[in-house]
């Protein structure tokens, strides 16, 4: 019977905060605080957000909060003011996606590598959204020396494409897991892929970047290796999980069932040759869990590929972090290093990182 009052407990839950929606969108009511923010923007669970053209920075200037919580809008013309720059359309739609690039050459770029990111927009107990606090002090010029970095460590050409509405990009993080998000990000490699004489990638997803890497592994066959740290790659365990983990029901937030699940296409990755697969996840992940990660990984090896799990330390307390492992696997694979090889450049990485 336990189950039955667990099951009333959370309906009648439900049921309160539907009532407090209804009354917010009536009337406006509404009297949730978030004073640990401490004056950074928020949005409420059910406030709409309001998007205003993009805004350029270039250099060391930040990337502005405010705009990645209420999304953006561009044009093409717009668009072609912004550096490194690609206007896509999806259904009629256009965004700019904006990339940042180190190391392509003139002629023909055999192989790049390509990294994704997670969320920069946060959620508290009681639903409010709010930026990250690095997001704040993230610039152009960071991320382009990181791709130097990258580059240099791997010996190829890195990009780092930015997901909608972050990071320089148009559009509505707000709205994002969708099957048109993964449909502009698929459509500006290909872009790039034409703009550079690519011929193939190697792609590295953090978090929720891993749900975008996935996606396309599931749909490219130009891809000759993917690289996830704490993966958002089972989107249907994940939603569940975070369901009545917050005081406000998850599906009240968002529509889960807009969501893309990479889990859904495993069957269309390409087996000729197959790709090779690294998954990284620390075991005590408190944002993507761990048996989600896991279930991916059995998925695919079901399917008939054969991924690589490793077991990594993220740093606490949500013990997820793990973007600089996936970077450095990458790099290594790049260099044609064998699995041993990567396992034991990552065991060196969770040492620095204190382990």
């Amino acid at each position: 019977m336990q189950w039955l009052g667990r099951s009333v407990r959370r309906l009648s839950h439900l049921l309160r905060w539907r009532l407090r929606r209804f009354l917010f969108v009536a009337f406006g009511v509404w009297g949730v605080a978030e004073p640990s923010l401490g004056g950074r923007p928020a949005l409420g669970p059910f406030k709409d957000p309001r998007p205003g053209e993009l805004n350029i920075p270039v250099g060391s200037e930040p990337f502005d909060a405010a705009q990645a919580l209420n999304g953006s809008f561009s044009s093409p013309e717009h668009c072609a003011q912004v550096p490194d720059s690609l206007w896509v359309e999806v259904n009629g739609k256009g965004d700019c996606i904006r990339y940042y690039a180190h190391g392509l050459s003139g002629g023909e770029n055999p192989a790049a590598l390509v990294y994704f990111s997670g969320d920069v927009m946060l959620r508290s107990a009681r639903g409010v959204r709010y930026i990250s606090q690095s997001y704040l002090s993230t610039s152009p010029m960071e991320i382009e020396n990181e791709m130097a970095d990258w580059s240099a460590d791997a010996g190829i050409p890195a990009l780092y494409v930015a997901r909608p509405g972050i990071y320089g990009s148009s559009g509505a993080h707000n709205i994002r897991r969708t099957h048109r998000e993964i449909e502009l990000m698929e459509r500006a490699l290909d872009m790039l892929k034409e703009r550079y004489n690519i011929k193939s990638f190697i792609l590295t997803g953090h978090s929720a970047g891993g749900q975008i890497v996935a996606a396309l592994l599931n749909r490219r066959q130009d891809i000759a290796a993917s690289v996830f740290s704490s993966g958002l790659v089972s989107m249907k365990q994940v939603t569940a999980y975070w369901e009545f983990r917050r005081e406000i029901p998850g599906r009240l937030l968002y529509d889960a069932r807009s969501y893309y699940d990479p889990v859904d296409e495993i069957g269309n990755i390409r087996r000729d040759p197959l790709p090779e697969i690294y998954l990284i996840s620390d075991p005590e992940d408190r944002v993507v869990p761990f048996y989600s990660q896991l279930y991916y990984v059995r998925r695919l090896r079901g399917a008939g590929l054969k991924p690589h799990h490793i077991y990594a330390y993220a740093a606490g307390p949500q013990r997820h972090l793990l973007a600089r492992h996936a970077k450095r696997a990458a790099a290594l694979l790049a260099q044609r290093k064998s699995a041993e090889e990567i396992r034991l450049a990552l065991a060196k990485l969770d040492v620095q990182q204190g382990r």
